[in-house]
């Protein structure tokens, strides 16, 4: 059993320390530098003390980055016995420009709150995480008298499968209600704020980097009150479904695809390859399993594009996975935007780790969000990472 955990660096930067606005704690926001070049690399550290100038051993610490154009974007990250560090790299893509970075703490940590609606209680639950790179842990929860029961002790980043199943009958099912608490609004307990350019600023600019940020608590509250916590809900649909909806994007969501799952085909694996395996699986696909690149194929007379994890790839580089490694694949009949001549497409996706199917039957299966990665790419393109 193992668990995902994060890489705290404990170094002081040379940076000068700025104080939160006056609030319940006091936070103090670094940065390694306030002028950077696409391609570098942002550090930050935090520490925070709360109101009795006390150091809490856990918190959350929620960054919000904005750029002048109006693009922001959102991460979290664990303060542990009053510090926490991340580093965030900027790439070539990135606007130039001067952004806002403003952080703020709230008290809660990472846990999830449950509730057993089926009218029999069991004394306790058994909690398994499946993390994204395929490190897992179990624990037992006890269960209270009303069917309520809360994890905790749990540090992971990014998504993760949460499974829930009878401590005592593991093939009985059980339903169940989760919330996770760092989805929900929530009051800060202290904020500070800084700046930093992304390009080559001008006088003026610089001696505007070194100023306090102003920020206020109602940046991280909706109208000032909490709200309740974002239910994460199970879902019926197939392991190739919520696969698909995770790791496909643009063209390759078209919705006219024939989507082929090899998560819950343990026969796919003998087959010798991708073209033996597709022979007379999509009406109008036509497969030549043996050809001098170890396979090609055509559809309604025009020659089919393949990709690997939606990268354009030749034919002989998709012979050659490992039927193990495939996760599912997608046929697209023409005509197909992303292929020359809007011929067909084969799509072809590996397994990441932590897939459902991974997990023992019988267990509810929910997906939660941890921490933003301590080292992680700047992307404005997503509303939090």
């Amino acid at each position: 059993m193992k668990r995902t955990l994060f890489f705290l660096s404990a170094c002081l930067l040379l940076a000068v320390a700025l104080t939160a606005q006056p609030t319940k704690g006091r936070l103090d926001i670094q940065l390694n530098k306030a002028i950077l070049q696409p391609g570098d690399s942002l550090r930050i550290t935090a520490d925070y003390k709360d109101g009795q100038a006390a150091t809490p051993s856990l918190a959350t610490l929620e960054i919000i980055i904005e750029a002048e154009q109006g693009q922001r974007t959102r991460l979290r990250w664990p303060v542990i016995n009053g510090h926490v560090g991340g580093t965030l790299y900027l790439p070539d893509s990135l606007p130039r420009g001067k952004y806002t970075l403003l952080a703020g703490v709230q008290s809660r940590f990472f846990e999830v709150v449950g509730k057993i609606q089926d009218a029999r209680k069991p004394d306790a639950v058994q909690a398994m995480l499946l993390t994204k790179s395929g490190d897992w842990d179990e624990q037992e929860i006890p269960v209270a008298a009303d069917g309520s029961f809360v994890v905790r002790n749990w540090l992971f980043e990014d998504n993760a499968l949460m499974a829930f199943s009878d401590a005592k009958a593991s093939g009985q099912p059980l339903n169940i209600r989760i919330s996770t608490q760092l989805d929900s609004s929530f009051n800060a307990v202290a904020v500070a704020g800084r700046a930093f350019y992304v390009g080559n600023p001008s006088a003026a600019v610089r001696r505007t980097l070194n100023q306090p940020v102003e920020g206020t608590a109602a940046a991280f509250a909706d109208g000032g009150s909490l709200l309740p916590a974002v239910l994460v809900k199970t879902t019926a649909k197939s392991p190739a479904q919520q696969y698909n909806e995770e790791h496909s994007s643009g063209l390759f969501r078209s919705g006219d695809e024939r989507l082929i799952s090899l998560l819950d085909d343990p026969g796919a694996n003998s087959f010798p390859n991708v073209f033996s395996y597709l022979q007379g699986r999509v009406a109008g696909l036509e497969i030549e399993p043996f050809g001098l690149s170890g396979g090609a194929a055509r559809w309604r007379g025009s020659p089919v594009t393949f990709f690997l994890d939606e990268v354009r790839v030749p034919a002989g580089q998709v012979a050659a996975i490992p039927m193990t490694d495939i996760a599912i694949i997608k046929a697209y009949p023409p005509p197909f935007l992303g292929a020359p001549g809007s011929g067909g497409a084969i799509a072809v996706y590996t397994r990441r780790g932590g897939e459902a199917t991974n997990l023992p039957a019988g267990k509810q299966v929910f997906k939660v969000r941890g921490y933003t990665p301590s080292a992680t790419v700047l992307n404005l393109n997503r509303l939090s990472i």
